[in-house]
């Protein structure tokens, strides 16, 4: 019998991520709903993983009612990586956006699929670059995700990581082969994005990087 994982990961403002390992699902929790997602868990004789160290007091109080639980903390290969929920999204894409590194190679060394698109096309690269999480990038570029891969709307992870301004993002995909005058169907490129929301540094370097490989 399969035993259900739930991954856990608890964002820096106290949020608390779960993640189904079986459906995929995802949802923010706060402190009292977790304890209730333990005990569905305890009563399912489930594992669980987690991301978090006790760096911050609800990361200190979710590990302390997972300790109370008694619940195994295991990697369960029996999990598929690539389960879906509403939308089309997987695990990897929500632990991408959230920046929870751990999981995010846990589900790589599990074999999930680094290029899977959700309803609208966005990668688990798409998630990591618009939230800025330079870390996951790595892991995802390093287990070769592809870095020009488009949405519906024909946008890349550069165009995503150029619109809200995260240098360290957009520097590590141009390093990777990113294409900084790939268009999008509207025709602006990630040049325009960053330039349009007032990201100068990001721009010029983007610029910088289209001028060396003309």
């Amino acid at each position: 019998m399969n035993q259900p994982v739930l991954y856990v990961h608890v964002a820096d403002d106290g949020g608390i991520l779960t993640v189904d390992g079986v459906s995929g699902r995802s949802r923010w929790v706060t402190l009292p709903e977790f304890e209730h997602v333990l005990e569905e868990l305890r009563a399912e004789d489930g594992s669980i993983l987690v991301s978090s160290e006790e760096g911050s007091v609800i990361a200190a109080a979710t590990l302390a009612r997972i300790a109370d639980a008694g619940l195994r903390v295991v990697r369960s290969p029996e999990v598929h990586p690539d389960a879906r929920r509403g939308g089309g999204s997987t695990a990897l894409m929500a632990m991408s956006y959230a920046g929870a590194a751990e999981l995010v190679s846990d589900l790589i060394q599990r074999g999930a699929e680094l290029d899977a698109g959700d309803d609208d096309g966005f990668t688990a690269l798409m998630y990591a670059s618009k939230a800025g999480h330079d870390n996951v990038l790595d892991l995802l570029v390093r287990a070769g995700a592809d870095v020009n891969q488009c949405d519906h709307e024909g946008s890349t992870p550069l165009m995503f990581a150029a619109q809200h301004g995260h240098l360290k993002v957009v520097k590590k995909l141009l390093a990777a082969g990113a294409d900084g005058t790939a268009r999008r169907r509207d025709g602006l490129t990630a040049h325009d994005f960053a330039v349009g929301n007032g990201h100068t540094r990001a721009a010029s370097m983007i610029m910088s990087a289209g001028s060396l490989r003309a």
